[in-house]
């Protein structure tokens, strides 16, 4: 009686097939969510904002810096200078999107940069 039980349990499904393959693995990621900002930084203010936006929320930011750059040549070498410290202490990315215009996009270290 209990094989009986047994193969009509493993026709209906109710009991796992041993020489069933693995199943497919699905990741779902902590952050269910991204938002990305776009944003023009006009100053360090503004900066600074930007990347505890990224370190906090886990939010990417697309950046142009271009204003910046403009307004004044000093504050936008520390601006380069906190984005390296950015990476290097959250291992966050930055990348430059055109070679024409300082327009970035940075990341939490969540999000990974695949450069092609």
């Amino acid at each position: 009686m209990k094989d009986m039980l047994d193969i009509i349990k493993k026709n209906i499904g109710l009991e796992e097939d041993e020489e069933k393959e693995e199943q497919e693995t699905i990741i779902v990621p902590e952050h269910s969510f991204y938002e990305i900002i776009l944003m023009k930084a006009k100053n360090l203010d503004e900066f600074d904002f930007a990347l505890n936006q990224i370190a906090e929320e886990k939010n990417p930011i697309i950046m142009d810096m271009s204003l910046l750059e403009r307004e004044s040549l000093e504050d936008f070498k520390i601006a380069g200078e906190k984005l390296k410290a950015f990476r290097i202490n959250t291992g966050g990315e930055a990348i430059l999107l055109s070679k024409n215009s300082n327009i970035l996009i940075i990341t939490p270290p969540e999000i990974k940069l695949i450069r092609k």
